[in-house]
């Protein structure tokens, strides 16, 4: 129940956020079946904690927006990051994945989050970063499900793409982060007063 003076955005108990959690928490499990050699059903609970973050954000955006939460707009991209990254990690020490762009992935994760944690979630997720994790999180799916040289070989490139993806929606931050401290509103485009909402 909503606090007399308590804000939407200040609420903790939500469905969205729980959802966030439900995701961090099957992290252990996928990881602990892919150590066991369950690929098969490492991939179909990924999924599962997948398809979580597509109706959490679903449902924070009903009526406007209203069941955005301050502690959603962090745990939301921070489940995804933890899930993607360390499945990513796992792929890389079983040799499915390549080792140096898994590092890569890594440590974009860890400076998005550091990001997110410096401004408090007042900057935005952009479209490049949204579909790269879709085409990431698609990737580790296919390699996990290792139908044959044909899908390693499809889960490698969709994961090049993704990190390609990655990187391009990193510099969009770098340079919306250049105008949040150079005093512009992230919404406004340099040279284009009155853009945003």
């Amino acid at each position: 129940m909503k606090r007399t003076g308590e804000h939407p955005e200040d609420r903790i108990l939500t469905v969205p956020n729980a959802l966030s959690l439900l995701r961090i928490l099957a992290i252990p499990v996928v990881l602990l079946l892919l150590l066991g050699r369950e690929d098969a059903v490492a991939a179909t609970v990924f999924v599962l904690a997948a398809a979580t973050d597509f109706l959490d954000g679903k449902l924070a955006r009903r009526r406007g927006g209203s069941g955005t939460t301050r502690l959603g707009e962090f745990l939301d991209p921070m489940a995804d990051k933890l899930m993607l990254s360390s499945v990513a990690v796992v792929l890389a020490v079983r040799g499915l994945l390549p080792a140096p762009l898994v590092a890569v992935l890594v440590g974009r994760d860890v400076l998005a989050l550091l990001g997110s944690l410096a401004f408090r979630g007042k900057i935005r997720v952009n479209r490049v970063g949204k579909a790269a994790t879709a085409v990431l999180m698609a990737s580790v799916v296919v390699v996990m499900y290792r139908p044959g040289i044909f899908g390693e070989v499809v889960g490698e490139v969709m994961f090049y793409s993704g990190l390609a993806l990655s990187l391009a929606a990193g510099v969009l931050y770098v340079g919306t982060i250049k105008r949040r401290m150079g005093g512009e509103s992230p919404g406004k485009s340099p040279g284009a007063p009155g853009a945003g909402r």
